[in-house]
């Protein structure tokens, strides 16, 4: 069984402080959040193997931060993952995930959140209050560990680094 951390970046700083929505970096809260995320995962069991990342900064400072938490796992940063749909997010899960490994997928609304619903369809027995907090909201700097079973995903933990 493969477990996949679907993450959405932590809190952005405001637009219009660096050019363009790519080069936005994280604000304060954001950073201080990530880092909390990453310690929560190493607390959880939830340590990814492998971290695929949009190429935005907001996403690579997510990664950075939470991986001060690890041991370094490996990353790959991907461009088709910036503000990606969400099939693209699947198709990246499908091709880097393999069995018995934790794969994290570092994105942006609303492909993250999508690909999270539709995973939710997909499977069953899941967390229920995990499944109610993400059906139409998914928060800056969430973190939704799912079980991606032969008989269908499973979300198990909604990781909200803001509750720890």
């Amino acid at each position: 069984m493969q477990k996949l951390l679907l993450i959405r970046h932590a809190k952005a700083a405001a637009f219009g402080r660096e050019p363009g929505d790519h080069a936005r970096p994280l604000s304060g809260k954001g950073h201080n959040a990530a880092s909390v995320l990453g310690e929560i995962l190493v607390r959880s069991d939830w340590v990814p193997d492998l971290a695929v990342v949009s190429n935005a900064l907001r996403t690579r400072e997510t990664w950075a931060d939470m991986a001060m938490a690890f041991d370094k796992p490996a990353v790959r940063y991907e461009e088709t993952l910036y503000l990606a749909l969400p099939h693209i997010l699947a198709q990246a899960a499908t091709r880097h995930g393999c069995d018995g490994q934790t794969l994290a997928l570092i994105g942006h609304n609303p492909g993250i959140a999508i690909l999270a619903y539709q995973l939710i369809e997909e499977g069953f027995d899941h967390n229920r209050l995990a499944a109610q907090a993400i059906t139409g909201n998914f928060k800056t700097g969430w973190a939704a560990a799912f079980e991606i079973r032969d008989e269908g995903p499973r979300l198990v933990h909604l990781f909200d680094p803001r509750t720890a």
